[in-house]
């Protein structure tokens, strides 16, 4: 056999080798949030089918039931965010950070610290001291500590109540049960509708405080490389398809954002960043805010954040 022949067998044996499976099938946990829409936009303009994909989205209505199938292994990824995703793993191994859905840059922040109507909390400076409903480590919180933090509180300046629930928190808000609360859009947008002030967002800051990450089970990057990256080839023809044309995705944002019907017109349909590996700027202040509070043990980049899941055709 000449080297000619030697080559072309070997290539092609590689590329099998490397090669999506037919039907192979991918299942992807979702939230009822905007950041979602990207994994609905590649179902329904086939882009999935495309790379001889199967992905089946699976909805879940609370971080704690998809938490739940990522440890029973029902699902194999997820939307999630850094604190969670960090908080589930523990070190152990179990689970990565891969890309970044929304958040890579500030004014794609998506919470806010609200005041309620007869709080008399006119500005930022007013909360220091006054209790802010939150849920605790969780990104809800870390977005309030870095928020404030920013704004030059001290640590015991910044007084909190926890109240977990998202609804039952913004109608404590309104209610004027509590007097300030941080809520994530489009709640806060709803409550503003009905009487409620924005004192500062994390839109507004130089710094990115939040984000949305896709994670996967580290056994499903290690086993299925090649769907994987077929999945962000997918995913990446969904955001591009969304960021050149948002307005042809509003009813996919009302519908699986949840996206009350007086914003449904207005709501302003974010601008979504390709899929790029989570970067070691946006992991630290995430590690270094959760082993402050001793919730886990100070961990390395690597051993959470995957960076080679996407292959050189994305």
């Amino acid at each position: 056999m000449n080297l000619l022949k030697r080559i072309l067998l070997l290539t092609v044996f590689i590329l099998t080798a490397c090669s999506v499976h037919a039907g192979a099938l991918l299942k992807i946990g979702l939230l009822p949030i905007e950041d979602s829409v990207p994994f609905y936009v590649a179902e329904q303009e086939k882009m999935y089918a495309a790379e001889n994909l199967q992905v089946e989205l699976i909805p879940f209505q609370s971080a704690l039931e998809r938490d739940s199938a990522l440890a029973a292994g029902a699902i194999d990824g997820a939307i999630d965010d850094p604190i969670g995703a960090i908080l589930f793993d523990k070190g152990q191994g179990r689970l990565k950070i891969t890309s970044i859905c929304l958040g890579e840059k500030s004014d794609e922040g998506v919470f806010a610290i609200l005041a309620a109507p007869d709080s008399g909390l006119k500005t930022v400076g007013d909360l220091k001291g006054v209790e802010i409903a939150v849920s605790n480590s969780t990104i809800i919180e870390y977005v309030t500590d870095r928020i404030l933090a920013q704004q030059g509180f001290k640590t015991e300046e910044i007084k909190k109540l926890e109240v977990i629930k998202m609804p039952i928190r913004m109608q404590m808000l309104l209610s004027n049960a509590v007097k300030a609360a941080t809520l994530p859009e489009p709640l806060a947008s709803i409550a503003v509708s009905k009487g409620a002030r924005v004192l500062i967002s994390d839109a507004t800051g130089e710094e990115s405080l939040s984000q949305t990450i896709i994670v996967f089970r580290a056994e499903v990057l290690k086993n299925q490389r090649p769907e994987i990256a077929a999945f962000f080839r997918a995913y990446k023809g969904a955001v591009q398809a969304i960021n050149n044309d948002p307005e042809k995705f509003r009813a996919l944002f009302v519908d699986k954002g949840r996206i009350p019907p007086f914003l449904a017109k207005t709501y302003p349909i974010p601008f979504f960043p390709l899929p790029t590996p989570f970067s070691p700027a946006l992991f630290e202040p995430v590690m270094n805010w959760l082993a402050a509070k001793q919730l886990v043990a100070k961990m390395p980049y690597t051993a959470m954040v995957a960076t080679d899941f996407m292959d050189e055709r994305n």
